[in-house]
This record gives structure tokens, C-alpha cells and sequence, in this order.
């Protein structure tokens, strides 16, 4: 299995780490804080997502910040609840027994997004994308543009307690409306970049970050 380095996309300016879920320990790197919250855990699957994204934060934090001891940098949240360590937003996904990290540099506008392309319900379309949002119903395109959906929902400190609906991610504009919109003028309208990868073993990604 590839193990994943940090790699840098220039597109964004983002660094960026994947890790794979299954296999890991905590070794020393969890704050006694982030100790307490990985043992409180009820589900493992839930504790492995969690672990796997906090090493792949921890990397990215760990080199930005020249921090070789893992342990001190205690990834909390910030008050929109975005993954905060000293001052640093770093965003975090998983999906499919992978997690990611991105971290940008100089600002708090990032966000980042892992999905694994599956087949999907059809009310799944209806509730996610709007008209004409997707030329057809290809669960490749739609995963990819779900992706953008989530990293820029991650970014404005929303999460899904704004409607997707609020991000019309198809066409050749992003468009923000109602909360999604709220919050980035909130946010002081920073002008923003999207980049989507295709994953190995069918994922998409996305990155949106602050010029």
C-alpha cells in the first residue's frame, strides 16, 4: 500500500495528507486532552476515523509549526468549529477508510473534502444538487461536486447545518446563497479557489482556500 507523503497543491496553496484508517495507534502523539477524547470513544469505527484524521492534521501541523513532538500540538476548534492548533485552521475529512488533512498558511478560509464515489439513492440528487445543477445523474460528477459542496460548507464554518442547496457547485461560477452566503460576507468575502482530484480506489477530493 502507497504511503502518502505531504504533497502541495499549487492550485490552492494548500498542503495536503492522506491516511489510511485502518492499522494505527496514538503512539505519543495525542495531547492528554486529545488522549481522554480518543479513549471516550463508544464506536471504533468512529475512534479509527477520528485517530486517522487527527495524525494526517497533526503532520501537516507538525511541519508547518517545525513541532516534532506531536503530543504539544492539541488540535481543538475555533469558534465557528472549525479544527483549530495555535492559531492554524486545518480541515479534516474521511470517507472510506481514508482521512485527509489540508492546511493552508496566512488564512482561516480553508476547507477540505473526501468522498468515496458510490451509487446514490434518487431523492439523494433531489436533495443535494439543484436543477440543472448536474447535467446527468453520474455518480462520478456528482461525488466530485458534493466534494466542492462539503470543503466550502468546512471553509465558512458551516458544516451541513447550512442546506447544500446554498452551493450551486456545477457550471462555471460558484455560487453561494442564503446561510452559505450569510456567513461568507460575515467572513469578509474572501476570494476563494476550488481544486478537485480524483483519489485511488474511486474517491474524489476537494480543497477551497482563500487566495
Amino acid at each position: 500500500m502507497r504511503d502518502y507523503g505531504i504533497e502541495h497543491w499549487p492550485e490552492t496553496g494548500t498542503g495536503i495528507k492522506f491516511v489510511r484508517v485502518e492499522g494505527l495507534a496514538p503512539g505519543n502523539a495525542l495531547s492528554a486532552r486529545e488522549t481522554a477524547l480518543y479513549g471516550a470513544f463508544r464506536m471504533e469505527k468512529r475512534r479509527k476515523e477520528w485517530l486517522a484524521g487527527r495524525l494526517a492534521a497533526k503532520c501537516l501541523l507538525s511541519a508547518a509549526a517545525n513541532e516534532a513532538d506531536q503530543s504539544r500540538l492539541d488540535i481543538s476548534y475555533d469558534q465557528l468549529g472549525r479544527p483549530a492548533c495555535a492559531g492554524r485552521i486545518v480541515s479534516i475529512s474521511h470517507s472510506g477508510g481514508w482521512a485527509m488533512a489540508a492546511i493552508k498558511e496566512g488564512t482561516s478560509f480553508i476547507g477540505a473534502d473526501l468522498e468515496k464515489i458510490e451509487e446514490r439513492h434518487p431523492a439523494w440528487y433531489k436533495d443535494y444538487f439543484l436543477p440543472g445543477e448536474l447535467a446527468t445523474p453520474d455518480p462520478g460528477e456528482a461525488t466530485r461536486l458534493w466534494a466542492i459542496k462539503e470543503a466550502l460548507l468546512k471553509a465558512l464554518g458551516l458544516g451541513l447545518a447550512a442546506d447544500p442547496l446554498s452551493i450551486r457547485a456545477g457550471g462555471q461560477k460558484i455560487i453561494l446563497a442564503g446561510k452559505a452566503l450569510g456567513r461568507y460576507s460575515e467572513l469578509g468575502s474572501p476570494p476563494f479557489v476550488v481544486s478537485t482530484k480524483p483519489f485511488p480506489e474511486g474517491f474524489w477530493t476537494a480543497v477551497a482556500a482563500a487566495r
